[in-house]
């Protein structure tokens, strides 16, 4: 799998061995593409050829290969019900960060106090 980071603003279609790939200004996709076809990429001065798959973005929050979306949310009411617990038990609203095993791991230490 070859992956093509776009260096400018402008978008491409690169034709990959399965049809055309719209590439996204400033973006990058991954796909197969033909040998002379992969030349004429890495020749060229807008575009930057990266062998295997890049590094996922950390903005890429659904993983669909763009910046943004949402994951869906897999232990809300869990990870809810520990907020909770936690606010009632030590007083204040926990950190919007910590995972649901930090909630617990706090709520125990403050239940042992």
């Amino acid at each position: 799998m070859i992956t093509v980071k776009n260096l400018t603003n402008s978008p491409y279609d690169l034709q990959s061995t399965k049809g055309m790939i719209r590439l996204p200004a400033f973006g990058e996709v991954s796909g197969e593409f033909s040998g002379d076809y992969l030349q004429l990429l890495e020749a060229s001065m807008a575009v930057k050829v990266i062998e295997g798959q890049s590094k996922r973005d950390p903005l890429d929050h659904d993983e669909d290969g763009k910046k943004g979306g949402s994951k869906p949310a897999d232990q809300s009411d869990e990870l809810a019900k520990l907020r909770s617990d936690y606010a009632e038990i030590v007083g204040k609203k926990p950190y919007h960060g910590w995972s649901a095993e930090e909630l617990q791991a706090k709520i125990d230490e403050k239940l042992a106090e």
